[in-house]
């Protein structure tokens, strides 16, 4: 083992940085949009800003603690970390309902949400099992590159399992509760599955899947006459229809054109993609209209623009455009947010949800980019990080990392201008919470501990 003062001399200080200037410039922002004249004193337990500093100062704590652990310490301990999360998003889940869902353990006058920690636990099993077992296929090389095999996307049922296991937990637990946000959140495993050595069909699956998903909730409510007919099918008959016809043309396509000694397995591929297209659109149905509570659905329906109205069930995006919009170039200065200050209300959650809107409204398009900017070059920088590991444990885990901040990052800033339905995902670092703070600064910190013994970590 390496002295104490060799590896704290290894820890990337860049990225201490960037999670100081990130966690003072939320704190400064929760204050702004939380400021009352009456109590202006900072560590005020009473505001919000209080709480949060509180949070900081806890989650600086334990990232003192994680910097003393040893990295061979985390990773043996990664399934216990992941076994205590899962035990503790089951036991939420008999909790009493707080607006409609089982989120939170109430502990005093102090919330704890499972499922934000869920995703160290998800990161670290994770980069684990996969740092223990060739579980990924190995991209094509040298044998039977040619044509289209079910095996480039699998190795085989039985290595590949233990993954959808890892994930399938807590993606369940949490629709159970329900979080549609962080379930959302869960998927961004997909990016890390791809970078250890899935092919392209895999992120292909993925991004065809979320087109599909979208038509389906398009048309999903609407109906229409078969041409020449008089038959009323739904708009989700429809979709099958073009997934048939297109099935149809990639047939004749292959018969065409396609050597005869590869048919046989592409005429399979295309007949399972057909199986699983029809079976995950009616997935996708059941869940929008029998899983998804109603204000989830208006949410999505806002989006995609199958109805409007601004003044009711799009009061909040719309609210939101109007505070960003108003910042102009330069912003209104701190602490001179109209619209979305807690004097005037205008904007609901804007120390949560959309504190970005605070932070645009008083900075302007300016303090908009420059925020954008400093959580690319997070993101970059961890990527950097990542591709730098001799450890492959250390390596999927800094891909998790990066891959919960990039969708966390995304959709937040989404949700404020109107790019995606407003499902309740803070923005790291900034948005008030302290299980967020928690959360978010424990995965950083883990990070920065394996990449600080990067040289010693070999697994």
């Amino acid at each position: 083992m390496r002295s104490g003062k060799t590896i704290i001399g290894d820890v990337d200080w860049g990225l201490i940085l960037i999670y100081l200037i990130l966690v003072s410039f939320g704190l400064s922002t929760i204050y702004s949009a939380a400021y009352e004249p009456e109590h202006p004193f900072l560590f005020d337990m009473s505001k919000e800003y209080g709480k949060q500093s509180m949070w900081i100062g806890f989650s600086l704590f334990l990232g003192f603690i994680i910097l003393l652990l040893d990295g061979s310490f985390i990773i043996k301990n990664s399934y216990w970390v992941y076994l205590v999360t899962m035990t503790l998003l089951l036991l939420v889940l008999f909790t009493k309902p707080i607006n409609g869902a089982r989120s939170w353990f109430g502990i005093g006058s102090v919330g704890i949400q499972p499922s934000e920690f869920a995703k160290i636990g998800v990161s670290l099993a994770l980069a684990r099992y996969l740092s223990i077992k060739n579980s990924l296929i190995k991209k094509h090389s040298g044998k039977n590159n040619s044509g289209f095999s079910l095996s480039s996307t699998f190795k085989s049922i039985k290595e590949n399992t233990p993954i959808l296991v890892i994930l399938g937990i807590p993606s369940m637990l949490v629709l159970l509760q329900p979080d549609a946000g962080t379930f959302i959140v869960f998927t961004s495993f997909i990016l890390v599955l791809y970078r250890e050595g899935y092919a392209g069909n895999i992120l292909l699956f993925g991004i065809v899947s979320v087109f599909i998903a979208v038509i389906t909730l398009l048309v999903a409510d609407s109906s229409f006459f078969i041409p020449f007919t008089k038959v009323m099918l739904s708009g989700k008959f429809g979709v099958f229809l073009v997934i048939l016809f297109l099935g149809l043309l990639f047939y004749l396509a292959i018969s065409k054109l396609i050597q005869p000694r590869e048919r046989k397995t592409l005429y399979k591929a295309l007949i399972g993609s057909m199986i699983i297209s029809i079976i995950f659109i009616n997935v996708v149905e059941l869940g929008y209209s029998n899983i998804l509570q109603k204000h989830h659905r208006d949410r999505i329906d806002l989006v995609l623009g199958k109805i409007e109205d601004p003044n009711g069930k799009g009061y909040n995006i719309n609210r939101a455009k109007a505070a960003i919009g108003s910042g102009g170039f330069t912003g209104k200065g701190y602490q001179q947010a109209k619209l979305a200050s807690a004097n005037q209300k205008h904007v609901p959650e804007h120390s949560t949800d959309f504190i970005f809107c605070t932070w645009s409204e008083e900075r302007g398009f300016i303090g908009s980019a420059g925020l954008v900017i400093l959580f690319m070059t997070l993101l970059i920088k961890i990527v950097l990080i990542a591709e730098r590991q001799k450890s492959r444990f250390t390596r999927i885990y800094a891909y998790s990392v990066a891959g919960i901040f990039f969708y966390h990052f995304m959709i937040n800033i989404g949700m404020a201008i109107g790019l995606a339905p407003v499902i309740g995902i803070p923005l790291p670092f900034f948005s008030y919470g302290g299980s967020g703070m928690m959360s978010f600064s424990i995965l950083l910190f883990i990070l920065i501990k394996l990449d600080a013994e990067r040289k010693s970590i070999l697994q």
